[in-house]
């Protein structure tokens, strides 16, 4: 596996480290999924009213959400799943599930889906997270090598009650849960 240096300088030139949170360790946590926040993930594309009317139709009626949305362990940029989140939001769910994948690693590739608007790793991290902007919808396009993201099935109803119970006990779930700490704003590992 290799590591992409354009981004790697791009992020210690900007934040003076590998990442924005030192609580999730980008080695140990990636490929994997967890339950986390949604106010802390970052878009970096628009969506499209008409997907989120087809897609939370679709959700509704199966009771569940399929598959997590992919995020960057680094930054916490979403990179896949922004109509999804938007749903989320829209149905007042705290926690959502997310699978973390290593932005630095080669195993994953962006590729432009508008010939207007180029994108490259770097240039998402920059309109996410120090522009605070977003792209259009369905700007970038993300291919993952080597390993498939599984579906998870998690159901609505819980995504929904997960606020209530995630302090009763936060291993009640067979997902691992991030939490964010309200003191620093960083993400602890519950």
């Amino acid at each position: 596996m290799g590591i992409d240096n354009n981004l790697l300088n791009f992020l210690i030139s900007r934040i003076g480290r590998d990442r924005l949170y030192q609580y999730i360790d980008p080695y140990k946590d990636s490929l994997k999924t967890f339950i986390v926040p949604i106010d802390i993930l970052k878009p970096h594309e628009g969506v499209i009213e008409s997907y989120i009317d087809y897609i939370a139709k679709d959700i509704m009626a199966s009771g569940y959400i399929k598959y997590p949305i992919v995020v960057d362990s680094r930054t916490l940029t979403i990179l896949d799943g922004h109509h999804r989140v938007e749903i989320l939001k829209r149905l007042d769910i705290e926690y959502i599930p997310v699978f973390l994948v290593d932005y630095l690693q080669d195993y994953i590739d962006v590729y432009p889906l508008r010939k207007d608007i180029p994108v490259t790793k770097s240039s998402i991290i920059d309109m996410a997270i120090f522009k605070k902007s977003i792209y259009p919808p369905k700007t970038s396009k993300h291919v993952y090598h080597g390993f498939t993201i599984l579906p998870i099935y998690t159901p609505i109803d819980i995504l929904k009650s997960l606020s209530n119970k995630i302090h009763l006990n936060p291993n009640i779930y067979s997902i691992p849960i991030l939490k964010l700490n309200e003191e620093d704003g960083n993400v602890i590992n519950v």
